[in-house]
């Protein structure tokens, strides 16, 4: 069983050179396991890459949302799940094999497909358009009816669907347009009062004068640190490197926070309790019982003590009469 996984290990990682996967410079197995097959920012990040290695536009998109919502994760793996779904990967609700939640065999199955996908648009160097059975269907009535006949049996075949159900039926349901951590960033933000211009104006200034300095300190990092001359394909593994990292210690730090809100910060606010004497009372009570035990334990002592005695004397004088019987 062991073999096995490491073979698919293998087997993933040369498909993956293959792609010239930047994520897999100097790495073991341990790294490639927790890569493909365990819940966690890199898996994201690396299905980002391979969609991307599909459809370019797909990338720019998620690494767009990853910038704007960084930490909360909800929109980008929902646009994810929306773009393997797409791609016939898995179904629309699977949420859990795109972060990795699954059975190894599912996602060994889901990564397959994905790489096959992906190696089929490298070697042919565009992505094929398919003809929906829609299109094909509409196509081909097209080639028997005339334009009028077409438009008829559109019209009756709309009449039909609107009878099945009750139309009042779909503007009941609210529909929830985006996702719930946008939802809950943008609450409240009607009932906000626009700022004042002078308040604008004096924000601007505080950026600027940050900016600046933050400018001051990359053009003094530049000399004490001048930059090697390195090929483009280094500088990139270097940089995917880095966001990876950032954006690990990114949710860390998101999840610190979210943890002191929610179990600390409580606790800070609370007031100190007021204390009975209850307590002073029981230590005195304490301190008179060790005391009661520090002195029978010191009378057991001088008995055992003065019976050790006695049983010696006993001992070394057994005719002596006024050896004293303990």
């Amino acid at each position: 069983m062991a073999a096995t996984g490491r073979e698919r290990l293998f087997h993933f990682r040369s498909r993956l050179e293959e792609l010239d996967c930047p994520y897999l410079g100097g790495v073991e197995d341990s790294w490639m396991e927790e890569l493909l097959f365990k819940p966690g920012e890199p898996r994201l990040r690396l299905l980002q890459w391979i969609l991307g290695k599909f459809d370019p536009v797909m990338y720019n998109m998620l690494e767009n949302q990853q910038s704007k919502a960084l930490g909360q994760n909800d929109s980008r793996v929902q646009k994810l799940l929306f773009a393997c779904h797409l791609l016939g990967l898995c179904k629309s609700d699977d949420i859990d094999l795109v972060q990795g939640s699954k059975s190894r065999n599912k996602q060994a199955v889901f990564w397959e497909n994905l790489l096959d996908l992906v190696s089929a648009v490298e070697s042919s160097g565009q992505i094929h358009r398919f003809t929906t059975p829609v299109r094909t269907a509409s196509l081909q009535s097209a080639a028997h009816f005339s334009l009028e006949e077409q438009f008829k049996n559109d019209c009756y075949f709309f009449d039909a669907l609107c009878r099945q159900e009750d139309l009042q039926d779909i503007f009941r349901s609210k529909v929830q347009l985006y996702p719930p951590d946008l939802i809950k960033t943008t609450s409240g933000l009607e009932h906000k009062k626009i700022p004042d211009e002078k308040q604008l104006m004096s924000v601007t200034e505080k950026l600027a004068s940050e900016l600046e300095e933050q400018s001051k300190q990359l053009d003094e990092l530049r000399e004490n640190a001048p930059l090697c001359d390195a090929d483009a394909i280094t500088v990139e593994k270097v940089s995917k490197t880095l966001s990876l990292s950032l954006t690990t210690m990114a949710q860390v730090v998101s999840g610190f926070l979210h943890c002191f809100e929610t179990e600390m910060k409580p606790w800070c606010k609370r007031q100190a309790p007021i204390l009975s004497e209850v307590g002073p009372a029981f230590s005195r009570v304490h301190s008179l019982l060790l005391r009661y035990t520090q002195l029978l334990q010191s009378v057991g002592t001088i008995k055992c003590s003065y019976s050790q005695i006695c049983h010696d004397s006993k001992a070394k004088y057994p005719n002596d009469t006024r050896v004293i019987q303990v």
